[in-house]
């Protein structure tokens, strides 16, 4: 069985729970980031000389699984490192597989007395308030929860104006971990009524953005044509991960039964949206994952990246983990987390 709880409401009860019982206040969980010389080297060990300078803090996700979050920097660039326990490691996001006679996506089995369902990924985000003052001393208490999905909201997410905005760092094990990157994004004041969208997904994610794709407009994009996929490997039918520029038009007469193929085209973004490195690794020993990221501490983004232009402020951030997209719910931290520069 899996270290999260078997999912027992849909996303939208779930998500709608989590909010309600996170509305009183809660003492910020402090977070010491040591300034170092030498800084550790992304690849997912976690073993870097410079890690054990760092002191270490243990947060629990609500209904998931405990996190071990460091953090460390050097004169323009901040570093974290982030451990958890998972019993599936969940990297072949909607991925193809051929019966002989057609294309259906992988299923992959999740709890004991469940059928499978579609293949998906692991996932872990921050989110860091931008802008406003008053957001800033909310999320301060509350964290996520003063921007989380409200009932009365249609469930959806949205700051409470053009003066709010939320920076949101997205790391997921099929999309973004092959590339060494964390998707980088926003939240801002969007809120799509039904006659606007009738596309339900679409309006409750309306808010959601991403920064600049930078020249060229690289990123991920989903491999598929109909009712399969729309490009392979060149090297073969075999690859964990498709990137861009070793694709090739889907050619039947290479594909034989039990083939797969992967679900995403995957391309880094040369603008903002791909200015945090990031690197992941699972043990399947430990049945862990250890998350290792940087990101300059000034971007050329502050409209959209939070700044660490201060060292002597104090930044609060959310934090939040998704065991498999398809549980269609995340489990977050309730308190929020006080970053300090020493």
């Amino acid at each position: 069985m899996n270290i999260f709880k078997k999912p027992l409401i849909g996303l939208f009860s779930l998500i709608f729970i989590l909010t309600i019982t996170s509305l009183s206040y809660a003492k910020a969980i402090p977070l010491s980031s040591v300034k170092v010389d030498t800084p550790p080297q992304l690849d997912g060990k976690g073993d870097d000389a410079a890690w054990a300078k760092a002191k270490g803090v243990e947060v629990e996700a609500e209904d998931g699984p405990e996190i071990e979050i460091k953090t460390v920097h050097t004169k323009d660039r901040v570093y974290f490192r982030m451990s958890w326990k998972d019993k599936t490691e969940s990297i072949h996001g909607e991925k193809w597989v051929y019966n002989g006679s057609k294309w259906g996506v992988k299923q992959e089995k999740r709890w004991e007395d469940e059928p499978p369902w579609d293949a998906d990924s692991d996932r872990f985000c921050f989110q860091w308030p931008l802008r406003d003052e008053v957001l800033v001393q909310k999320f301060s208490k509350k964290g996520c929860a003063v921007l989380c999905h409200k009932s009365e909201r249609e469930n959806k997410m949205y700051t409470n104006g053009p003066h709010e905005g939320s920076d949101i760092w997205q790391w997921r094990a099929s999309t973004t971990n092959p590339l060494a990157y964390m998707d980088d994004g926003y939240l801002d004041h969007t809120n799509l009524a039904k006659k606007d969208e009738k596309d339900a997904d679409k309006r409750i994610n309306a808010a959601h953005k991403w920064d600049e794709l930078g020249k060229g407009g690289l990123t991920q994009e989903r491999n598929k044509k109909g009712k399969g996929p729309q490009w392979m490997a060149k090297a073969s039918t075999q690859e964990p991960f498709l990137i861009k520029g070793q694709e090739t038009p889907l050619n039947m007469s290479k594909v034989k039964k039990g083939d797969t193929i992967p679900g995403w085209l995957l391309a880094k973004p040369n603008g903002s949206r791909g200015d945090i490195d990031a690197v992941a690794k699972y043990d399947k020993s430990k049945g862990q994952w250890t998350l290792e990221l940087s990101r300059k501490l000034v971007t050329g983004d502050p409209e959209h990246d939070v700044q660490f232009n201060d060292l002597t402020k104090t930044y609060h951030f959310g934090i939040a983990v998704w065991e498999n997209d398809k549980l269609y719910g995340h489990t977050r931290v309730k308190k929020p987390i006080a970053l300090k520069f020493k």
